[in-house]
């Protein structure tokens, strides 16, 4: 930063904002939001040369937007943001104004005036965080960032690829994210208090209790404080179970909300006790700050962030235990599923608000806001020389601007090839195995699946968020016959369709979409020869179990079209009025599906290799 270049004030934790850095911040935002609403289809840019690699984005009142990008396979934009420069009429200047953006988009994309207001909000938000993680980069910190464990790596990640306001926190002002975002690199005590357990539901896992639920989090000092803390208000155990709470949540949501609990003595504050907490990219997961490896905390968290709420719904409270450690059973009992870890939910509790819960269809937000998940860490039980590393991570780069995906592949001494292919086996596989073999589908984005790593190589999978993130099947599976009926009540049911695009747009269009741009942009790697690995590796795994010949019918990854899901253009349609669920994506054009593209193009390939093999014999 130069010594004249002006500030926009100072960051908790250090750093400011100075003029290029914002100028920076904003046109990446504003490249990510033409290219994700180009590729819903909300936005028509054209191209401006033969080549297309030069485009123009018009809009209404004359302004257009010009920038250099290359198409990718998926049909989106990879926009060069240092590029983007704003046309009104015959004056041009560097687009430096992201919520200015949509202003200019507004007519275009029909936004309502009150949601362009609260977009803005999050987009201004999100520029924050990130203006936070660039003065942690321009320190030098993020050269090291693979040498850092997955909890304090997780500081420096830059959200949902997806979404343009990917930090949006709506409820937060800056000393929430000084004190609760894990740009911010906190780390906070838990606010805990003792619950009537008439009125609390609480499931235990079978090989767990409360007491080894409280040694999760508190050192014998605090539990002895806290000990002292319940004697001194006269609590009964019997009567009482002692829960935490996010500190944000306790002083923002439950001291008011639940005031007449607290007054009649079925709610009893007892203070911050035990050991320090580091957040996760999610906000409401924590991790234990001191010991990695003891359970992490999912907690409600009554903040609107990607465009949901973030509290803990106590629907699958009863059931996450029992069907988590059914699905960890399948991990131990399934040869195709050796190398995949389920973070086992091992308690989770819920406090349901006694207004709230009485009105039919009221917003989830307000049925939301008491419960807690107690989940294993991934950290837990990994060989020597392994380590997790949140999937979403591959595409960050370091301070020298190399990927994270680039940096293992080259400490690997693989090709990317080889190394790809053990990255679909960890990750891929598993998926697609749970899918056909047992019926379940999980929503696999960059923040619930975490890739185990040995050295620089991918070895495994670990599978979280078990609680809305994963449905069944709705057709009889013998292999999961022995899943419980409560379990199978709890669950949504989808048709084979919808559980196949928890894959297809959870995982290939959501994480490996983005993952195959950042090799093709800094690696030079062809995005045909990354699904052209991911195609053999799933075909392989095909060739070894005939006896799912069926259910490869059933859940057909290489049809020549996949649905198009549009998050963005939902939030932008329907608005932030309260809703009693939380918004469902939308569809748009059918996609050229990667996969049948990537066949494709090898069946030439191969014709021709074995014609001269042929050529060579007959020789």
């Amino acid at each position: 930063m130069t010594g004249g270049s002006p500030t926009l004030g100072p960051l908790p934790g250090g750093g400011s904002i100075d003029a290029g850095l914002w100028l920076a911040l904003n046109r990446a935002v504003i490249a990510k939001a033409i290219s994700e609403l180009t590729f819903e289809e909300g936005l028509t840019p054209e191209p401006a040369n033969a080549e297309a690699t030069q485009w123009i984005l018009r809009l209404g009142g004359g302004v257009a937007y010009r920038f250099k990008a290359v198409r990718r396979i998926w049909g989106n934009l990879s926009i060069d943001a240092a590029s983007l420069m704003r046309q009104d009429g015959a004056a041009l200047r560097p687009a430096d104004d992201a919520a200015g953006f949509m202003l200019d988009a507004r007519e275009t994309l029909d936004i309502e005036p009150d949601t362009l207001c609260i977009y803005a909000k999050e987009l201004f938000s999100t520029l924050l965080a990130d203006a936070r993680i660039a003065t942690m980069a321009g320190s030098g910190e993020s050269e090291h960032l693979l040498t850092l464990p997955d909890d304090q790596l997780q500081a420096y990640l830059d959200g949902h690829p997806k979404a343009p306001a990917s930090k949006g926190r709506i409820g937060w002002g800056l000393s929430d994210f000084a004190h609760y975002a894990p740009e911010f690199q906190p780390t906070f005590q838990l606010f805990w208090l003792a619950a009537d357990r008439s009125r609390c539901r609480l499931s235990l896992a079978g090989d767990i209790d409360e007491e080894a639920l409280l040694a999760a989090s508190l050192g014998e000092d605090e539990r002895k404080r806290l000990q002292a803390a319940c004697k001194a208000a006269g609590l009964d155990p019997a009567r009482f179970m002692l829960l935490p709470v996010h500190p944000w949540q306790w002083d923002n949501m439950i001291v008011a909300q639940f005031a007449g609990e607290i007054a009649a003595g079925r709610i009893v504050p007892l203070g911050l006790f035990g050991d320090a907490y580091r957040p996760l990219q999610s906000l409401r997961t924590l991790a234990n700050a001191a010991s990695p490896a003891k359970l992490h905390l999912k907690l409600s968290l009554t903040i609107l962030n990607t465009s949901a709420w973030r509290g803990v719904p106590g629907k699958y409270m009863a059931i996450g235990p029992a069907f988590s450690n059914w699905l960890a059973d399948k991990t131990e009992q399934d040869p195709e599923l050796a190398d995949a870890l389920v973070l086992r939910e091992c308690a989770g509790a819920f406090y349901p608000h006694p207004l709230y819960e009485r009105i039919a269809d009221a917003p989830y937000q307000f049925r939301e806001m008491l419960g807690v998940i107690w989940r294993e860490s991934p950290e837990t039980g990994l060989a020597t020389g392994r380590r997790p590393l949140m999937l979403g991570a591959l595409i960050k780069s370091d301070f020298a601007g190399v990927p994270l995906a680039s940096a293992l592949i080259a400490a690997s001494g693989l090709s990317h090839a080889a190394w790809l292919s053990r990255l679909f086996d960890a990750v891929v596989l598993p998926l697609y195995h749970f899918l056909c073999r047992y019926g379940v589908g999980f929503i696999a984005h960059g923040q619930n699946i975490t890739v185990l790593l040995d050295g620089a190589v991918p070895c495994g999978v670990a599978l979280k968020d078990l609680q809305g993130d994963v449905d069944l099947v709705d057709q009889e599976f013998p292999e999961a016959a022995d899943l419980a009926p409560a379990i199978r009540e709890a669950l949504l049911k989808r048709p084979a369709a919808h559980l196949l695009q928890h894959l297809q747009t959870g995982h290939f269009a959501s994480v490996l979409r983005f993952l195959s741009d950042t090799l093709a942009s800094h690696d030079r790697f062809p995005e045909i020869e990354f699904y052209g690995v991911l195609g053999q590796r799933l075909r392989l795994y095909q060739e070894r179990h005939p006896d799912l010949a069926h259910r490869f019918e059933l859940f057909d990854l290489f049809t020549p079209k996949v649905p198009r899901i549009c998050i963005n253009r939902v939030r932008l349609a329907i608005g932030y009025g309260d809703a009693n669920r939380r918004p469902v994506p939308s569809l748009g054009s059918e996609l050229d599906n990667p996969l049948h593209l990537a066949e494709r193009e090898s069946r030439p390939r191969r014709d021709r290799d074995f014609a001269d093999k042929s050529a060579g014999v007959q020789a």
